[in-house]
């Protein structure tokens, strides 16, 4: 559900839609900036399944990517006026629900290291798998899952942004907020463990 509005807001204002085309992320903003509760409504409609799939694919745990999604969205909608080029707006929203998915996955460190492990982590990648994968096929993702939840976060992160959700290197390090040769030094090593267990082969063969 969308972010919840201050109820001692003005009403929102209903703008005039172009006949034939939906309005762009750009225009979009631009109401936003100026009040509309309608556009603001629509980027959270638009873009809110693509951020949700993002949290839950990093965060391996429904609650936590919900809360973060709710997160992003907030800060996103508050932050609105500091977004130079709005026709980004998607890129911009996915690195503010990376930094909001960095920080549960911090928290969640702490809650180990205090004893606090909470609900078990989801096996994502599994839920993924297309309806015609095979038995094996459905067996390493499940063992790539296992193997990517015993990795540093930050290792794990930096390789599902990049072979998972498809990020340019230059990308994954903005998301990541880290240097480029940092986030290269990431991926490696979360190579080289997963190539020690899974046959990757196997997985993406078709």
């Amino acid at each position: 559900m969308p972010p919840e509005q201050d109820p001692d807001a003005p009403a929102r204002v209903v703008p005039a839609v172009p006949v034939g085309r939906e309005a762009t992320d750009a225009e979009l903003v631009t109401r936003a900036l100026r009040g509309d509760r309608w556009a603001e409504e629509m980027l959270y409609r638009r873009h809110v399944d693509f951020v949700a799939g993002l949290c839950t694919r990093l965060l391996c745990h429904a609650a936590d990517a919900e809360d973060a999604v709710q997160d992003a969205f907030v800060d996103a909608l508050e932050q609105l006026d500091s977004l130079e080029r709005p026709e980004l707006f998607r890129r911009w929203l996915a690195r503010i629900a990376v930094h909001k998915a960095h920080r549960r996955l911090r928290r969640r460190k702490l809650h180990r290291w205090l004893g606090l492990h909470g609900s078990a982590l989801q096996e994502v990648l599994l839920g993924y798998a297309s309806d015609c994968a095979s038995p094996e096929q459905l067996a390493e993702l499940k063992h790539l899952d296992r193997v990517l939840g015993g990795m540093p976060d930050d290792e794990r992160v930096a390789w599902q942004l990049r072979h998972v959700e498809g990020y340019r290197l230059e990308d994954v390090a903005e998301l990541c907020r880290c240097s480029l040769s940092t986030v290269k030094r990431r991926i490696n090593q979360a190579d080289v463990a997963i190539r020690e267990h899974v046959n990757l082969e196997q997985v993406s063969h078709e």
